[in-house]
């Protein structure tokens, strides 16, 4: 087997319009990697990755047209393309990929690494392959600070676009009961499902091939098979204490409406994946489905909002 590879470095800022692309066109959707620069003066960058099997590899030409078009309205460096073996695909997204320490008590643990962790820290064991979700990005680092503060022994959890299932597997071993872990993507749940047995918390997550929203090619990457529309009869309405989607802010703001009717009415729910420039798109969103943001916090050039439904409070800004 092998994988078509297409890349770019960009900023932040960027970032999201990228992640648009490719979660549209590739498999798995984006995978996130950051990079440092030895000058620490200059902003920090991402490489952003998406993959191609043999077979879709003619998909090709409408990724680069798109980061064409996305170009001409933002500096773009053109597109590296490779193709990778079954064993360089295989181990291309563990470069740069660490131990890492988020939080008070939260470890991300590569489960090909070896680990002693205290006794303080709760340890979750990552193989992300290629679903997003490996605690790199800071829209991944905002949510898990967020699940440390939110997350309570025994809530109803709603993971939307679960990606690599770390925010489920993070609810779950932070105490959390009835968690539901949604995704449309075939591969990332094929990661995810790997790693909640990895983590040994398969008693508390159940994992489905769903949607808030019908998906569509505009939104969302053209699933293989049936998707269905999670809430479409009404089952799960006002049903979760708290909600976690780390997902794409155009993606939220299309479903707030449908997360209002899942949140339980004292819920809370957790929102990342929002560059700064979008986040007024998803807050006047949220406004309309009576959901009121009240907390923060932002990470370089990424936001996540906290909130529930009809509050008072004023909201809050932490940066991290």
């Amino acid at each position: 087997m092998k994988l078509l590879e297409i890349s770019v470095e960009i900023d932040g800022e960027a970032a999201e319009a990228v992640s648009t692309v490719f979660n549209q066109y590739g498999q798995g959707g984006t995978v996130i990697e950051e990079l440092h620069p030895e000058d620490l003066s200059l902003p920090p960058i991402v490489r952003a990755k998406t993959f191609l099997s043999e077979e879709n590899q003619a998909t090709l030409p409408r990724i680069e047209e798109a980061l064409w078009h996305l170009g001409c309205i933002y500096p773009l460096p053109s597109p590296t393309v490779r193709w990778l073996s079954e064993a360089d695909w295989a181990d291309a997204w563990k470069v740069g990929y660490k131990p890492q320490r988020i939080g008070r008590r939260i470890r991300i643990q590569p489960s090909w690494q070896p680990c002693e962790p205290s006794a303080d820290q709760i340890v979750i064991e990552l193989d992300p392959g290629l679903a997003f979700g490996t605690g790199l990005h800071p829209s991944t680092r905002l949510c898990l600070l967020a699940l440390e503060d939110c997350a309570q022994p025994g809530q109803r959890v709603l993971d939307v676009g679960t990606g690599s299932g770390i925010l489920a597997i993070v609810a779950a071993k932070l105490g959390a009961g009835g968690i539901v872990a949604i995704d449309i993507d075939d591969l990332a749940l094929q990661v995810a499902r790997e790693n909640i047995a990895r983590n040994g918390v398969q008693a508390s997550i159940c994992l489905s091939k769903a949607s808030l929203t019908p998906p569509t090619t505009c939104d969302w990457p053209v699933p293989n098979g049936r998707v269905e529309v999670f809430n479409a009869d009404g089952h799960w309405s006002g049903a979760f204490d708290l909600i976690v989607m780390n997902i794409l802010a155009e993606v939220i703001a299309g479903s707030a409406k449908e997360l209002a009717r899942c949140l339980a009415p004292d819920g809370t729910f957790i929102l990342a994946g929002i560059i700064q420039a979008r986040e007024a798109l998803v807050r006047e969103a949220l406004a309309e489905a009576g959901l009121d943001v009240r907390r923060r916090l932002v990470q370089k050039d990424w936001v996540a909002l906290i909130g529930g439904k009809e509050s008072a409070h004023s909201d809050t800004t932490t940066a991290s």
